[in-house]
């Protein structure tokens, strides 16, 4: 038997998630698990230790500490709302259907990732947490910075408020009124008609009261 040929298809087999992979997996879901009844102060290495099934040493392998397993569970999520924000941010109309259908990605975002985000968006975050939330949100408001002054320049929106002000308050009212509307568990769904208003609100303000209100 050719034992190069017997190598070459032995390494291209697929490959499962290493048992590293595994590890660390575990203990971002028992983290994950932990934020949705436990404060993260309250949250211990022990804590994650016994949740992931491993030793103390193992633990530290893959983490410096808690905070860092915070910051790993955060990103994506970050990440992934911006990508669902910039759908509509980045694209070149002014469409109401645009808007709300990007909002409608939040939506669902918030209603996956809730116990995380009510976590994170709290006021008395700190550490990689207040870290993770400072970078999401600036990075939300000045690409709707960027969107407002952009439809403005192009004459899609009236003048009106400094840009970044604008911009500012109305993701602060997106994030809050979708972390009250996924309630204390985090696990709520939010209504449609609270989609609705988000979706009025933000065109109106932006906009006013013109044809992208219902197109």
């Amino acid at each position: 038997m050719d034992e190069r040929g017997s190598g070459d298809r032995r390494s291209s087999r697929r490959r499962g998630p290493s048992k590293g992979d595994l590890r660390e997996e575990a203990i971002l879901r028992t983290a994950s698990a932990l934020l949705a009844d436990k404060s993260p102060a309250r949250i211990t290495i022990d804590d994650l230790v016994a949740g992931a099934g491993i030793s103390r040493p193992t633990f530290y392998f893959y983490f410096a500490g808690k905070q860092a397993v915070f910051e790993a569970l955060l990103d994506p999520v970050g990440d992934a709302i911006l990508a669902v924000a910039d759908s509509w941010l980045t694209s070149p109309g002014g469409s109401r259907k645009e808007l709300r259908d990007s909002l409608a990605g939040l939506v669902s975002l918030w209603e996956r990732h809730g116990p995380l985000l009510k976590v994170v968006l709290r006021d008395d975050a700190t550490g990689a947490l207040l870290e993770c939330r400072d970078r999401m949100l600036g990075r939300l408001t000045a690409n709707a910075t960027a969107r407002i002054e952009r439809d403005r320049e192009s004459g899609l929106a009236p003048d009106g408020p400094p840009a970044a002000t604008l911009a500012g308050l109305l993701v602060q009212l997106l994030t809050h009124a979708l972390t009250e509307a996924i309630g204390p568990s985090g696990t709520d769904p939010v209504p449609d008609d609270l989609l609705d208003a988000l979706s009025a609100v933000v065109a109106r303000s932006i906009y006013g009261r013109t044809s992208t209100e219902t197109a």
